[in-house]
């Protein structure tokens, strides 16, 4: 582990900074310092806001997290890929993996996407994350390393609030698993942000699996419309269980109660009736997008 003097960090001047060779050294510190310590990984999101509260780096980009592996149970994805690495990589290119790939497309500049990661991008619990809906939309789950050991959380269950999430002192976030999907299943992410590359007003991942022409599992995700990334549970049942006909005419009514199921606040970006309104629409082009794939539109 080497110590490293922040005197040389003229953008940022906690008290000391760490770069840590192990997940077992940055665990122990994590655990000493608590509330005190962050941990740095891209640095995209941490040395923008420069939290005051923050005495100690623990900076984490030296640890061997940054893969992409596709086995026969799903794929794994650590907590270091990089944006970048992640629209690239050949791992995600197969259906209903490209979704994920898809969802960091509009995700700040390409110098953005270079350093930042998938691991700070759940971390910071931002309720507009593009990456969560996507991954939730597939039942991906957190792996989290503390002091107690490892353990397992369904992404839909990370985050408790905005900036918060699950994450206890001394834990980190290693891994994101993606297991292997059903046959015939297909997903699609939607965003709308002032500009392109902007911070979501809504974004939306739909998941649809289809076996002998019916809807056998569905997943409506939305972000920036509620604290945390939500599923819209009564409109997926609207859909499981149905043909792709029946899917294809009900569509508008699938997407209003997915609407109904948020819980937009009016910020900056968006009035709350806005956002309810562009979740509504979203919902319904990512139905759409689908029918037309299955060949139900």
């Amino acid at each position: 582990m080497r110590k490293v003097l922040t005197d040389k960090m003229p953008l940022f001047r906690p008290k000391e900074y760490f770069r840590v060779a192990t997940v077992g050294e940055a665990v122990s510190l994590l655990k000493r310092f608590g509330g005190a310590a962050a941990i740095l990984a891209g640095g995209t999101d941490l040395l923008v806001a420069k939290p005051p509260h923050v005495e100690y780096i623990v900076d984490i980009s030296r640890l061997p997290l940054n893969y992409i592996k596709k086995g026969a149970r799903g794929v794994r994805i650590g907590a270091l890929a990089t944006l970048n690495d992640i629209a690239a990589s050949p791992e995600l290119r197969e259906e209903p993996y490209d979704v994920i790939a898809r969802s960091t497309w509009d995700m700040g500049t390409p110098l953005t996407k270079n350093f930042a990661t998938i691991g700070g991008n759940i971390c910071n619990a931002a309720p507009s994350a593009d990456m969560p809906p996507s991954l939730i939309a597939l039942d991906a789950e957190a792996r989290i390393i503390g002091p107690r050991g490892k353990r397992r959380v369904f992404l839909e269950d990370f985050f408790i609030g905005p900036k918060k999430s699950v994450l206890k002192r001394g834990e980190l976030l290693a891994e994101i698993f993606v297991p292997r999907a059903p046959a015939n299943t297909k997903a699609v992410f939607l965003k709308k942000g002032r500009t392109s590359e902007d911070i979501a007003q809504v974004n939306v991942a739909v998941r649809l699996t289809v076996d002998d022409g019916l809807c056998k599992a569905a997943r409506i995700v939305l972000g920036a419309v509620a604290p945390t990334p939500i599923r819209a549970k009564a409109a997926e049942r609207m859909l499981e269980g149905k043909g792709l006909k029946e899917i294809s005419q009900i569509m508008v009514d699938v997407a209003r109660k997915a609407a109904e199921e948020t819980k937009p606040i009016s910020d900056v970006r968006a009035p709350a009736e806005y956002r309810r309104s562009v979740a509504e629409v979203l919902t319904k082009r990512a139905l759409l997008n689908l029918m037309e794939r299955f060949g139900g539109a």
